[in-house]
């Protein structure tokens, strides 16, 4: 499943479903660098998944109430938004060359 973000690099709350979903119901299928980030990041929010296989994290999702995903969702897009703003401002402020 091929995902993108919006066209400002935002990764927003339907993304994060999909993965969610797509680790649910096909934990083993190949991911892309976006999709291995939102997972990356669900891991630090859910410290008890770090390292754990794809196939537990889904098993994890799956036995979760529907506001528990929501807030879940919430959260994770937070966290990569933080990421987002951190990695900008790196950027931003990144090393000047003077001449």
């Amino acid at each position: 499943m091929l995902l993108a973000s919006n066209d400002k690099g935002v990764i927003n709350e339907m993304l994060i479903v999909d993965v969610f979903t797509q680790l649910i119901f096909d934990a083993e299928s190949a991911l892309n660098d976006t999709e291995e980030r939102i997972i990356d990041c669900l891991e630090s929010i859910e410290g008890s998944l770090t390292h754990s296989p794809r196939r537990d994290i889904g098993e994890f999702l799956r036995a979760m109430a529907v506001d528990e995903m929501i807030s879940l969702v919430a959260k994770v897009k937070r966290k990569m938004d933080q990421q987002q703003l951190i990695a900008a401002e790196k950027l931003s402020h990144g090393p000047h060359i003077h001449r």
